[in-house]
Formats: C-alpha cells, structure tokens, sequence
C-alpha cells in the first residue's frame, strides 16, 4: 500500500454534485481531491437532460414550491430537506454568475408532436403550489450542443481552474475511521495501488446511484427487467460503503424512469421518444394499457410494473411500440439530447437504419405484424383505437383528441421496456447534508448530494435531480468545513 495522502475534503463520485462540492469547498479556502472510478467524469449529469428547476425569486413563490415539492414525497423526505433545497436553488443564479456564465429559461422544452412531452411547469400540476412558482433552466450555448454537456463542460473546466485533483479509475472501497466514529479518509483501489486518503474535515459521497446493478434492482425496485439510459459506472457501491459503517438509506424502490430500447449491441438502453403522434403502446398480448399520450415523462415504471398474479408474469414488460409510416418519417425513434448512448451512436433521420439492424420490426397491416412479433390480440386493438379516432374518442384511456391518429398502413413495431434515468436510493441526509446513521444521528465527517440519497421517494419532479446535485453539493460542501472548524476551535 503506497503512503497515505491528507487532503481537507475527498469527494467520491465526479458529476455536477461531485463539482459543486468540490468548488464550494475550494472556494471557502479547502484543499480537495476528487475521487472517479470510471475513466472520465460527468456520471449521469453528463447525460442527464441539463436542465435545473429554481424557485422563483420571493417568498411566496418558494413557499409555495416547498409545499408542491413536501406534496411529491408523501412524508417520506423531512421538510427541513425539501426546504433547503428551495431556498439554496435560489441563490444558483448568482452563483453560476459569480464564476463566469449565467442560467437561463431555455426558449423550449415543449417539443410539439413528441411524445413523451418534456414541459416547462410543473409535472404534476394538480399538485398545489407547482404551478408558477419555480422554472427550468439550462447553462445557454449553441443548439447543437445538449444542455447538459454545456453545464458539464462549464464545471468541469472551472474544477480544474480550481487547481482541485481529480484521480480517475479510483474506486473507493471503504470508509476510514477515527476512534470516536468520525469519518476521516477512505481506502481507494485503482489498476496499480491501494491506499489510504486522509480527510481533515471530511467525506463527501456524490457517487451516484445503482441503476447499473442487476442485483441491487431486483431487491429494491417493483419489477425485475428494468434497463437503464445512463451511466454504467453507477453500480451502487456508496450503499455498501454507507451500510458497512451504520449509516441509514431510504428511497431504495423510487426511480426516474422512462420507456426505452434495448439492443444487444449497447451496454445502455435508448430512451424512445416518438416524433409525431401516430403510435400506440401494447403490452405482450398487443392490449393497450394507457394513455400514451398523457403519461408523466419520468413515472413509466409505474404503468410498465402492473404484476398479473394468475399469469404470474409483467405482462407490459416487455411493451411494444406500434407506430405508422408516418411517424416512421417524422423523426429518429430516440431523443438525443440525453442518454448515455447519445455520443456512441447516432440515431437514422427516418429509422430505416434501425429497421435494417431488425430492432424496429415492420409489416404490411396489424395482423402480419402481430403474427412478427408475438401480440396475438394486436389486430383487435389496432381496429378498436381506430374507432375511436373516427369517432374522436378514446373510450378506453380517455387520449386527447387531437392526438387520435389511426393505425393504418404500414405499421411498425419496436420492443420496449421501462428504462431508469437514475435511481433516487441511497444514504439519508438531513437539511446540512450530513449522511445519518440509524438512529437519526449525524455521522461526523461525512455528507452526501446529489442521486445517491436522493430526497424523491415517492413522485419525481422533472429536472430537479440536477437542482439537488448542485444545491446539495453546495450545501455539503459549507458544512464539511464548517462542522470540522467547530470541532477543532
């Protein structure tokens, strides 16, 4: 084992959280050393979706988005939490400011005719206090630049301006401590050496969530064949590193999921977003389920997880997308700005290379593309939703009815299942970022932000996971400094 490295702050994990902690400790006047097991930063930020949601600017406002946010978790995060990240989202603006760029509300969020609908408001907006009191922003740049590689670059490079250390394919396998229980350092594995790293103040876990953990899924979430859009570093490994030393976890079964695709040829799946509104969901007998339409971008999990107990099976797992010539032309099958697939593969205008490769099936009509892909009711289900657009009501999911367009033609089919954008489990915090033990109770030296911990236990709030990695990441990164400044004067 090499000889032991002191540093006042290690943070473990390199995405938005881990470089909010790192530069707010720098700027209070710390020594700090970024620890990454993957070969690069960025985690999941780097291919999140990029935007923040920010209570607007007066009290009012933000009490209200404390009462729409405490509504989303049904009791199961503490006030106190929820209203530290409101209040702390308000001073983001100044903060991106203060180190040379600015946020901004980008000019859309609402992608006409693509389903699912990203939005600017609320996702929930029967949820009281969502509507008017916050909004979405983004770091502004080119277009063709997706939002979350322009914050990615803007932090990252301002970490290295910051003179802070960041050592890659180092894997932090346990948590150091001192007699009294406080945590003092970490234990860290890379491809040559093992060693030792001291903490004077303390550890910050920003490392992410386990949605690249096939055990870890199927103990914690509702289904068992859930794929995931991210980043594969992201294999839970701060819950075991939390549990060894007593720390307590919660959120384990809540998850921002989507619908996607998976191939064989990519370790993460695509997160599927149909161009135009000719297509249906099917389950695996080819019987519709819900309003395609009308489902909240991040919730699919809770449609797609319907157990059958006589059957004994997820009949929606896997789903099909059925869709027409159309919306075939419309637009690539998969949204671009997000994903970790999103720089290893770029998606075909009109999806006939996708049809090449086979993971888009077609057929002449419903029922030689039923006969292709296995849903025996498929042929029924297409002439019964096609009723309902000439009559311009959907009489079994109540689907808008501007979005009704028939199934006719030349269909097509691609196999679909629900896909993790980030898990939300992992250490439980309180409002100054401490990670607790079982009892409730602080564990000195030791703090978390961002996914792992998440405060989502129940509904998920489109783009604040990013609020939380920045704000919890500030927030963390004051109190390690200054809980070691109070202990030692």
């Amino acid at each position: 084992m090499s000889e032991i490295d002191t540093v006042d702050v290690i943070v473990v994990g390199y995405g938005f959280a881990g470089a909010a902690t790192a530069l707010t400790a720098r700027e209070e006047g710390a020594s700090v050393l970024i620890l990454e097991k993957m070969p690069h930063g960025g985690g999941n930020s780097r291919v999140s979706g990029g935007n923040c949601v920010i209570a607007n600017d007066n009290d009012e406002d933000a009490a209200g988005f404390v009462e729409y946010l405490d509504r989303l978790c049904f009791g199961t995060t503490g006030r106190p939490v929820i209203e530290a990240l409101v209040r702390e989202s308000r001073s983001l603006p100044a903060w991106f400011a203060e180190l040379g760029s600015s946020l901004t509300v980008p000019d859309q969020l609402i992608v006409a005719n693509t389903y699912p609908r990203t939005i600017k408001g609320p996702g929930f907006p029967a949820a009281p206090g969502g509507i008017g009191t916050f909004a979405k922003y983004c770091v502004p740049g080119p277009a063709d630049v997706p939002p979350s590689r322009r914050m990615w670059e803007f932090l990252s490079a301002k970490v290295a301006d910051a003179g802070v250390e960041v050592r890659y394919n180092s894997r932090v396998t346990k948590l150091l401590r001192d007699g009294s229980g406080t945590v003092i350092g970490v234990r860290t594995e890379d491809d040559a050496d093992a060693r030792e790293i001291r903490a004077r103040a303390g550890v910050v876990l920003t490392c992410g969530g386990f949605e690249n953990n096939p055990e870890m899924r199927t103990e914690h979430l509702p289904s068992t064949a859930m794929k995931f859009a991210g980043n594969p570093g992201n294999t839970g490994d701060g819950n075991r590193l939390v549990q060894e030393i007593g720390g307590d976890i919660w959120h384990m079964g809540r998850t921002s999921c989507i619908i996607g695709h998976q191939t064989d040829e990519f370790e993460a799946a695509f997160g599927i977003f149909f161009p135009a509104p000719g297509f249906i969901y099917v389950d695996q007998y080819g019987k519709r389920f819900v309003d395609e339409t009308g489902i909240e971008l991040h919730e699919f999990y809770r449609s797609l997880s319907e157990f059958d107990t006589e059957r004994v099976e997820y009949p929606r797992i896997p789903a099909w997308g059925i869709f027409t010539h159309s919306t075939r032309l419309a637009g690539p099958l998969t949204w671009r700005s997000s994903g970790y697939n999103r720089e290893l593969y770029q998606w075909s205008e009109d999806n006939s290379a996708e049809i090449a490769k086979g993971w888009i099936h077609t057929a002449d009509d419903a029922t030689q593309l039923a006969s292709t892909i296995g849903t025996p009711d498929l042929a029924e289900t297409v002439a019964r939703y096609n009723q309902y657009c000439d009559i311009g009501t959907d009489l079994d999911h109540r689907r808008a009815p501007g979005t009704l367009e028939p199934l006719t033609g030349r269909l097509y089919a691609i196999k679909l299942h629900p896909t993790i954008l980030n898990t939300q489990g992992g250490a439980r915090r309180d409002e100054r970022g401490s990670v607790l033990d079982f009892a409730g109770r602080p564990i000195r030296g030791l703090y978390s932000a961002g996914e792992f911990g998440s405060i989502w236990g129940f509904l998920y709030q489109g783009a604040s996971n990013i609020t939380e990695c920045l704000t919890f990441g500030r927030i963390s990164g004051r109190n390690v400094l200054a809980d070691a400044r109070t202990v030692t004067a």
